[in-house]
């Protein structure tokens, strides 16, 4: 994450990308993800403010720090994904993308449930430094529980869903994993 003055400006222009989607709808199901096992996919807060947008896409350069953000219409991070210059992007045939090479990238967030998902779906990134997904926690209903939800990741839309290392961060406002590859994740018991 970066706390930066003028970063406001940056964050405008990638939601302000797709803002012709209307906010507080899917452009998803509305339905659950797939579940298997005990996974429970956590739920928007009741009178949480909907996304500025639940379908963005956004352009990236290889080589430079980068970022997909997602924000509540109040204003507070929904989603950052944050891509160091160290982060070797490859497209899901397995060409690296060459530095300095522009790349769209696309998010898409389900409502009511607190799953999305990452394309060019089967892209992944390489690099010394990892690619960070900040979820943060505020508007999203915890079910009056003590303990944090994990991050869950499916690879494809037939495959099993997998918890994710997840680290809770900032006095427990967001939940942090490092993200290798672009699939469907979500938050989830």
């Amino acid at each position: 994450m970066r706390w930066v003055a003028g970063s406001l400006l940056v964050v405008s222009a990638v939601v302000g990308c797709d803002r012709a989607t209307p906010t507080g709808t899917s452009n998803s199901t509305g339905n659950p993800p797939v579940v298997v096992g005990s996974l429970r996919p956590l739920r928007f807060a009741p009178g949480a403010p909907p996304l500025q947008t639940y379908d963005t896409t956004v352009t990236i350069v290889q080589g430079r720090h980068n970022w997909l953000e997602i924000f509540h219409e109040d204003l507070t991070w929904f989603i950052t994904l944050d891509i160091p210059p160290s982060a070797q992007f490859v497209s899901a045939d397995g060409t690296p993308v060459p530095s300095g090479e522009a790349v769209s990238l696309r998010a898409r967030v389900d409502s009511p449930y607190v799953s999305f998902e990452f394309q060019p779906h089967g892209s992944y990134f390489t690099g010394s430094r990892p690619v960070e997904l900040w979820v943060g926690l505020k508007h999203l209903d915890l079910e009056g529980r003590s303990e944090f939800p994990d991050i869950w990741y499916q690879a494809d839309s037939n495959e099993p869903w997998t918890a994710l290392p997840t680290e809770v961060r900032l006095s427990g406002q967001w939940l942090v994993v490092q993200l290798t590859h672009f699939s469907n994740y979500a938050v989830a018991w």
